[in-house]
């Protein structure tokens, strides 16, 4: 076989290439080499695949029961989070619900910033949700942002995972609030929103009055 020539162009390169590196990465049964595999008779060969075969049918399906089992566990976690939070808001009292709305300035999908839909929803304390955001002119094209509540219902988090994220604290949200951000969430050089107005207001629920 004659060497590659150096200069030839990297498009024709590239099926050498991917040849050698399968050459070089092949696998044989039972963790064998390959000196071992070609050293064995045709009929311990067909043998041994057989049984590297098993081996591998047998390692999917316990993969399979581990991923259901843990689907399962996600599903009834989720299940009980949801009647929780549900429980919440039927207990709750004036100062446990606050009503929040995001308007103005720009939100980012896929990493470019666009106007957007101003949206306003609750949250109970002790409550994590993810929010969906639809861009302005064109609603299929969303983004999500998860945003919390605190237990003790003086913090909330807006983009909740960002190491930008926005907090603030409760300093008359029985009046209302609105906060206005430059920047805020997002991650990298990439920011979730810019120039955002958060308004956080106490919800008056019927058992307060």
């Amino acid at each position: 076989m004659k060497p590659l020539p150096r200069h030839l162009p990297l498009l024709y390169c590239l099926p050498w290439l991917a040849a050698l590196a399968l050459i070089g990465c092949a696998s044989y049964p039972l963790g064998m080499n390959k000196e071992q595999w070609e050293a064995l008779p045709p009929a311990q060969q067909a043998e041994y695949r057989a049984k590297q075969y098993a081996i591998d049918e047998e390692r999917a399906r316990r993969n399979a029961v581990e991923e259901a089992s843990r689907a399962q566990a996600r599903h009834e976690a989720e299940a009980q989070e949801r009647a929780r939070i549900a429980e919440a808001y039927r207990q709750a009292r004036y100062g446990d619900v606050i009503t929040v709305t995001v308007r103005d300035g720009l939100l980012g999908f896929y990493e470019k910033p666009h106007p957007y839909e101003p949206v306003a929803f609750d949250l109970v304390r002790g409550e994590t949700k993810s929010v969906v955001f639809r861009r302005q002119g064109q609603p299929h094209i969303t983004t999500a942002i998860l945003v919390h509540f605190s237990e003790d219902g003086n913090t909330f988090y807006f983009d909740l995972s960002s190491r930008n994220r926005f907090v603030a604290i409760n300093d008359g949200w029985h009046r209302g609030r609105e906060y206005l951000r430059t920047d805020i969430g997002g991650h990298d050089t990439h920011p979730a929103g810019e120039g955002i107005r958060i308004g956080l207001k106490y919800r008056l629920l019927p058992t307060a009055m």
